[in-house]
This record gives C-alpha cells, sequence and structure tokens, in this order.
C-alpha cells in the first residue's frame, strides 16, 4: 500500500493525521524555544540542554508519523505552494563558485516554475529550522546529510559514490543516483527506494553564443584537485596544443597551456561555444561506475562537440553524439579528423545539443523526482 493511500485508508484519516501534527507541533516549538533559552544562559554542558535536545529528536519522530502523509497528499493534489523544498548543498556560505551551488541554483528555479517555495542551505545551515521545510533534497557530494524525521528526505548522489556507506542510503525515503548502472545495483541491495536521477543542464545558463575573442581548437575546463587528469596526459602526448582553464595546472603541464584559473559559471557557455572540440574526463570512480559528468549535458547545450573518456552511458545516452576515445592514439587521430571535417563535427554537435534540450534539463528532473515522490511508498 502506498505511503498515501494509507492516509486515505483512514476515516478522516488527514484531520487525524492534520491534528495530531498540530499538537505535535506545539511541544515541538516550545522545546526549540527551550533550548535558545538555555543557549543563551551559556549552559551549554547543562543536562537541561541535553534533555531538550532529547526531547526535539522525539518530538522530530513523532512529527514525522503525522507530517509525512499529509505532505503526501499536497504532492498528490499537487498543493505544491503550500509545500516548501529546502536543496541541501555542500559548499560552504558565500563559497558561490563551486558547482554543486550553480547545481542547486538551477533546481531551485525549476520547483519554483511548478509553484513550491524553495529555499537553498548552504553547509553551515544545513539543520536551519527557522522555516520548516516538507521535502529536503540533499546533494551528496563530500559531506553527510542526517536526515530530519518530520520532512521527506531525498537524497541525490551526483558524484563521489564511494564515499557513501550503504547505512546511510538506508536513512533516506528516496535516494536517486546519477548513474542508470549503479542505481540498479543499488536498487537490489538496499531496502529503500532508489531510482537512477542524471545530472542535467539549465538552458537559460548553457546555450550558443560564439565569441571570437576567446575561440580555440581545443579546451579543456577543470582544475587539478591534486591530480595530473588522464585527458591532459593524453592529449600532451598528441601532436595538438590545448587550451586549459582551471587550478593546479602550472604544477603538471607548462605555463604556455593554462589560459586561466576560473571562468565565471555565467560566461562559461561562451568558451564551450567558442572552441571546435571541448575535452571531457570522468574521475575514476564515475568512470568505473558509469556516472556521466556535468559537462557533457552543459556543453552539449550549448552545441559544443565533445570527445570524452570511455563510458558506456557517455555514448548511449546521447545516441554516438559524443566521441569517446581509447588511449592517446585514439586521440590523436579523432582530433586529427574532426578538426578537418568541420561539417561532420558541427552536425554531431547539433544532433547533441537537440537531445539534452529534449531529455535532460533541470525542468525534466524535477518531472522525474515529483513523479517518484508521489509513488513512494
Amino acid at each position: 500500500m502506498k505511503f498515501v493511500d494509507r492516509v486515505l485508508d483512514k476515516s478522516n484519516s488527514y484531520n487525524y493525521y492534520k491534528n495530531n501534527y498540530e499538537k505535535i507541533e506545539k511541544k515541538y516549538k516550545k522545546s526549540i524555544k527551550e533550548i535558545k533559552k538555555l543557549k543563551n544562559e551559556n549552559t551549554i554542558l547543562n543536562k537541561n540542554l541535553s534533555s531538550s535536545y532529547d526531547e526535539i529528536i522525539k518530538l522530530q519522530k513523532r512529527l514525522g508519523k503525522f507530517s509525512k502523509p499529509i505532505i503526501m497528499k499536497k504532492l498528490i493534489d499537487e498543493e505544491y505552494s503550500d509545500l516548501t523544498i529546502a536543496i541541501k548543498t555542500p559548499n560552504p556560505v558565500g563559497h558561490h563558485h563551486w558547482g554543486d551551488y550553480f547545481f542547486a541554483v538551477a533546481l531551485k528555479k525549476s520547483f519554483e516554475k511548478k509553484g513550491f517555495n524553495v529555499l537553498i542551505h548552504e553547509r553551515e545551515n544545513w539543520y536551519d529550522t527557522t522555516v520548516k521545510a516538507d521535502i529536503n533534497i540533499i546533494l551528496r557530494g563530500k559531506y553527510e546529510f542526517t536526515p530530519m524525521f518530520d520532512a521527506i528526505n531525498v537524497m541525490w548522489n551526483i558524484y563521489d559514490p564511494e564515499k557513501i556507506r550503504k547505512e546511510e542510503y538506508e536513512q533516506f525515503d528516496i535516494c536517486f543516483i546519477s548513474s542508470i548502472r549503479y542505481a540498479n545495483e543499488l536498487s537490489e541491495e538496499l531496502n529503500t527506494t532508489v531510482k537512477p536521477l542524471l545530472q542535467c543542464t539549465d538552458p537559460d545558463i548553457f546555450y550558443s553564443e560564439y565569441d571570437d575573442s576567446i575561440s580555440e581548437d581545443i579546451l579543456f575546463v577543470g582544475s587539478t584537485r591534486g591530480f595530473y587528469r588522464e585527458i591532459i596526459k593524453d592529449i600532451m602526448e598528441t601532436d595538438f596544443d590545448v587550451a586549459v582553464y582551471g587550478r593546479g595546472w602550472p604544477e603538471f603541464i607548462d605555463e604556455q597551456y593554462v589560459n586561466g584559473f576560473f571562468i565565471p559559471n555565467e560566461e562559461l557557455h561562451k568558451y564551450y561555444s567558442s572552441c571546435k572540440i571541448l575535452l571531457n574526463d570522468h574521475w575514476e570512480t564515475m568512470r568505473e561506475l558509469d556516472f556521466p559528468s556535468n559537462r557533457l549535458f552543459d556543453a552539449l547545450a550549448c552545441g559544443t562537440f565533445v570527445i570524452s573518456d570511455k563510458i558506456p552511458s557517455a555514448e548511449t545516452l546521447f545516441e554516438g553524439n559524443v566521441v569517446t576515445y581509447d588511449g592517446v592514439d585514439d586521440l590523436n587521430s579523432k582530433l586529427e579528423y574532426y578538426l578537418t571535417h568541420d561539417e561532420e563535427r558541427i552536425k554531431i554537435a547539433e544532433k547533441g545539443k537537440k537531445i539534452v534540450l529534449k531529455n535532460h534539463t533541470f525542468d525534466n528532473r524535477a518531472d522525474e523526482i515529483l513523479s517518484e515522490l508521489k509513488n513512494l511508498n
């Protein structure tokens, strides 16, 4: 029996859940005030504060029993304006150059189009109770989030899958994985609901806009994270030059190839649109577990021709309109071929763009998330 069906299974069940929720919520708010009072009185080590926190947890669990069915019914009835979503992004407060932050902003916009109230909580504000969120969406990168009992908790594992324990997944109402293959594997191992949900792009940010002043034959955008990335190592062994943007590269390559350390997100589409070939790669675990990178979606939305390291979904998702390579010789021959076959290169890029704009936008993903939430068991 589905979650929402259990709500409707009792006579007057909605009022039953709503009335009980309101009673417990009053106690919950009283306990929050008590904690703030104790903190103001500098009684951090006071037993009263510890017991108040214990009471908060108990009340949250009781609230969850009554609040989740109410949230589910509002979702089913599409009463979106009565619901608040909190998107939890791992970047620290004020660090708005992280890709996770841009991801959260784009997702926020797509849910707001549907009428939801949407907040972005940066890492220090993850557990902010100033405004109660009905649905928490955790963009799971480097840091673990402890779910809240009185909300529907959604994990979206975008990258770094090796850092997440199986026990962590089980705490969430539903887990989305940015790999079809890995989602299918996890769904066989876990009790919680696991679904694939790939990365995507925001067409308002990533679109075609050629700028001759920054045009390059071959472009790579990405930091080192302290490692000599394989695709850059490979191209350095070919007959071709590459323009590299990203932090940490002077440690690994000649500075003649380093064109800059940072491109603002709102300018990135121009660089993608103005190169003939964009190089893309994946961290080892993402490649092994078939997590296609966000750069593929963003670049294709700009009508950019992409050569990527070999990952199954790079070829299948975009119907062959992302070219992959296998080894230095293969990379060299493909660079030589596509730099001298303009019409074919442009045709491939345009096909890739159509596929992404039809199937892989944040609006698409918001629809998928809502569809899966409404079918929660």
